[in-house]
C-alpha cells in the first residue's frame, strides 16, 4: 500500500485513493455478489467519486457473480467514474468481457482483466485520454471566446 494514500478499511474490501486513482482490494475469501459490490461502491463513493477505479478480486474468492460484474459497468455505477477495470481470477469472465467489448463497444470505459498491471495501464491510458480531451475542449472554448 502507498504510504501517501487515503485508505479506508471495510468488512468486504480495503479502498485506497492515491494520486487520483482508486483501488478496491476485496478481502480474501470474499463472496463477490451484487450486494457486496453495491455496498463497496457506496463506500468508495464516500471517499472519491472521480478518476479511474481498479477493483481487485482475490484468486480465492469462492463466488464472483456475473451480475455483480455487469452492475459495476452499468450507467448507475459508472456515474462520475472516468474508467473502471476489474481484475478477476476467472478466464471465463475475461473472455465474456472481450466478446461483449468486440460486439457492443460500450459507451462507458469498463473492462475486465486477469493481470492487475495490464488493468492499471489501461486505466491510466483512458484517464490521460480523457484529460487530454478536456484540455483540448478548454482550449477550443478559450479560442472561440477571443473572437
Amino acid at each position: 500500500m502507498n504510504e501517501h494514500a487515503l485508505i479506508s478499511k471495510h468488512n468486504l474490501a480495503d479502498i485506497e485513493v492515491s494520486m487520483g486513482m482508486c483501488v478496491v482490494n476485496y478481502h480474501a475469501g470474499a463472496m463477490i455478489d451484487l450486494g457486496c459490490v453495491m455496498r463497496t461502491e457506496g463506500d468508495r463513493k464516500e471517499l472519491s467519486n472521480s478518476g479511474p477505479v481498479l477493483h481487485i478480486i482475490p484468486a480465492d474468492s469462492p463466488l464472483v457473480e456475473q451480475e455483480a460484474l455487469k452492475w459495476l459497468g452499468s450507467d448507475d455505477a459508472m456515474c462520475g467514474v472516468i474508467a473502471r477495470a476489474i481484475v478477476v481470477p476467472s478466464n471465463l469472465a475475461v473472455l465474456q468481457d472481450k466478446i461483449r467489448w468486440a460486439l457492443f463497444r460500450p459507451s462507458v470505459a469498463f473492462r475486465i482483466f486477469r493481470n492487475p498491471q495490464v488493468a492499471k495501464g489501461w486505466l491510466i491510458d483512458v484517464w490521460y485520454e480523457e484529460l487530454a480531451r478536456e484540455e483540448a475542449e478548454k482550449s477550443r472554448v478559450s479560442e472561440e471566446a477571443k473572437f
